[in-house]
C-alpha cells in the first residue's frame, strides 16, 4: 500500500511531463477581421443588411433564432438612429432632478409628505444609474443631493417629533 501511495505522485509528475502535439489544419472561419471593412460601417448599414447578406458575410447559414435576432435587433437599432436623428435623448438625470424637487416641495405639505420617502428614493437611485451612464451629469447629481437632502429632513423630522413627546411625557 505504501508502494501504490508513493507511485500515485511519480505518475502524475510524470505524465505532467509529456507533450502531445496536434496538428490539424485550421479551418477557414470568417470572422470580423476577415470581413471587409467597407461592408461594416456605420450602423446605418448594419440596420439595413439583409440575411442572406449577413449569411454571405460570416460565410455561415443563419439559424432561424439568429434570423429573428437579427430582425429584432435591427427594429430597436432603427428606432435609436431616428430617436438620434431627432435628438431625442432619454435623460435619466433629468428625471432623478425633477423627482428630487417633488420630493422635497411634496415634504412641505401635510398628510401628503409620506409620499416624500419613495420619491427622494428612487432619485438616489435613478440618479446613479444616470451617474454610471455620465459621470459629467449635473442634473443627476443635483437629483442625488436633493434625495439625500429630503431623506436627512425626513428623519430630522421625525426625530424632532420623538424629542417633542418624550419632553411632554407623552409616552406613559
Amino acid at each position: 500500500m505504501k508502494k501504490l501511495m508513493l507511485l500515485i505522485p511519480v505518475f502524475i509528475l510524470l505524465s505532467s511531463f509529456t507533450v502531445k502535439e496536434i496538428h490539424t489544419k485550421p479551418a477557414a472561419i470568417p470572422t470580423v477581421a476577415t470581413v471587409p471593412l467597407p461592408a461594416l460601417t456605420g450602423l446605418e448599414k448594419l440596420a439595413t443588411l439583409k440575411i442572406k447578406e449577413i449569411e454571405k458575410l460570416t460565410g455561415r447559414k443563419l439559424k432561424l433564432k439568429e434570423k429573428i435576432a437579427l430582425k429584432i435587433y435591427q427594429l430597436k437599432l432603427k428606432k435609436e438612429l431616428k430617436a438620434k436623428e431627432k435628438g431625442e435623448t432619454k435623460s435619466k438625470g433629468q428625471t432623478a432632478f425633477i423627482l428630487g424637487l417633488v420630493g422635497i416641495g411634496v415634504l412641505l405639505i401635510p398628510y401628503v409628505s409620506i409620499a416624500a420617502i419613495p420619491l427622494a428614493i428612487l432619485a438616489i437611485v435613478i440618479g446613479s444609474k444616470a451617474k454610471k451612464e455620465n459621470p459629467k451629469d449635473g442634473k443627476a447629481q443635483t437629483g442625488i443631493i436633493l434625495g439625500i437632502v429630503t431623506l436627512g429632513l425626513i428623519v430630522l423630522a421625525i426625530l424632532l417629533v420623538l424629542a417633542i413627546l418624550a419632553a411632554d411625557g407623552w409616552w406613559v
